[in-house]
């Protein structure tokens, strides 16, 4: 019998009855997966409360929004209130209230009497405002009523003012809220599913060399910007590294000077404190965590692109250099899989200036402090980087004919492969990429 509708909730109640686990994932399945059509019939009413909270609980519930999941919630309880009111606190308790919007909290869920007579609803309802009054902490509030409800990771790029995604199950490509000002070629990273951009330069003019020391967190759960402390030192073309609830900047340069200074915002404090150099000056090289350490490879320094790699420990604030590279290059990328890292692309420059593609791909194993080459190459430069499910996917970039590729590339290590996963509507130029959980409503369809 297909499922419908019109008999969803029959057949649920009958694999449950009959101990069919198969047929019974496909019917929550389907239940999720249209919600909205679902809720508003018949065979909603029909659910229990173990069902619904079930069905509550789940990321990959299809809903708009919270709020409406808190009204159909209400309409539940409303069919027998008598006898499903007692249900009331632990069906809320799976309704991610905070992050519904703070007008709907006031104006809206605050006059439901049931909500506020309850003592556990009460306490839900205070969490939830509390949450909103607090911006600058949300991050150090997180619990699983904040999380985003989705299982669809996108890839999210922070290119001039704008803020696109690529939301790999559907392949979707689009826009999300445009920054406060225009980011031009920040650095990312990402804590607790916040987005952080930090620095890059003021404007994209080719002569700008003004360095701005702004930072900004992107917060997909509402699809909203908030701006943080600003860096200590303002700083482009530098790398900033995600580590146990801080930011690492590191290197980089500005308008006067090519930078060794090193600084860690952390986030419960909304501070940046300055932190051990590094040993050299550099911009244009990659950073990436590995075994809780921080490595930088590479970079451009007065005496060229260098091959460098230098590790840092955050537990005690000390740099150590390793082996360097095979090869020197600098805008680059380099990223961890499986306690390697892998060094992908990047340029050296001639005698004139002009950028030179290094197309040779290398890893290191911190283990036995040792590089070696991968067979595939790949001729691409100021491109982005993120990893997913052990590969690591390659955003845009310069070509090796010099043009801004449109390119979605992914590189699977354990097959030492690159293959091309999809062409963007535009190219794609910057480093600033990351990975995000997006909600439902934002990678489908773009903001409302």
């Amino acid at each position: 019998m297909a499922l419908t509708i019109y008999n969803c909730t029959d057949i649920l109640n009958l694999a449950q009855m009959y101990s069919l686990s198969s047929t019974q994932t496909k019917a929550l399945q389907y239940m999720m997966d249209n919600f909205e059509v679902v809720s508003s019939s018949e065979q909603f009413t029909k659910l229990t409360h173990k069902q619904l909270a079930t069905m509550l609980k789940d990321n990959s519930l299809k809903v708009p929004s919270e709020y409406q999941l808190f009204t159909k919630v209400l309409l539940w309880i409303d069919h027998n209130k008598a006898e499903r009111l007692k249900h009331l606190p632990k069906l809320m308790k799976n309704i991610r209230l905070p992050l519904l919007a703070g007008e709907e909290l006031v104006e809206k869920v605050s006059k439901v009497e049931m909500m506020r007579t309850n003592i556990e609803c009460s306490d839900l309802l205070t969490e939830a405002k509390d949450y909103h009054i607090v911006t600058g902490k949300q991050p150090m509030l997180q619990t699983p009523r904040t999380q985003v409800r989705s299982n669809h990771l996108s890839i999210v790029m922070s290119h001039s003012q704008n803020l696109e995604c690529y939301t790999f199950h559907n392949k979707h490509h689009g826009f999300l809220r445009d920054s406060p000002i225009p980011l031009f070629n920040p650095s990312v990273a990402v804590l607790d599913n916040f987005m952080y951009a930090c620095g890059g330069k003021y404007d994209s003019t080719e002569n700008n060399e003004i360095a701005t020391a702004r930072c900004f967190r992107y917060d997909p759960r509402f699809d909203s910007w908030y701006e943080l402390t600003s860096m200590n030192e303002a700083r482009k073309d530098f790398v900033v590294v995600a580590y146990n609830g801080k930011l690492y900047a590191v290197g980089g340069q500005d308008e006067n000077m090519v930078m060794c200074t090193v600084e860690c915002y952390t986030v419960a404090t909304e501070e940046w404190d300055m932190c051990a150099s590094i040993s050299h000056s550099c911009y244009g090289h990659a950073g990436a965590l590995c075994a809780d350490k921080i490595y930088i490879s590479g970079g451009q320094r007065f005496s060229g692109c260098a091959s460098n790699m230098s590790c840092f420990s955050p537990a005690t604030n000390v740099w150590e250099e390793k082996a360097a590279m095979l090869n020197g290059r600098c805008n680059h990328v380099m990223m961890e899989v499986q306690k390697k890292l892998y060094v992908i692309g990047g340029n050296i420059e001639d005698s004139y200036g002009f950028p030179v593609p290094i197309i040779a791909m290398e890893y290191y194993d911190p283990d036995t402090d040792q590089w070696s080459n991968c067979k595939t190459t790949c001729n691409i430069r100021e491109a982005g980087a993120s990893t997913l499910n052990n590969k690591i996917y390659i955003v845009g970039g310069i070509n090796g004919e010099h043009y801004y590729s449109d390119l979605l590339q992914e590189y699977d290590p354990a097959k030492d492969t690159m293959t091309i996963v999809d062409r963007f509507p535009t190219r794609v130029y910057g480093r600033a990429c990351c990975i995000l959980t997006l909600p439902h409503f934002l990678s489908a369809t773009g903001p409302i």
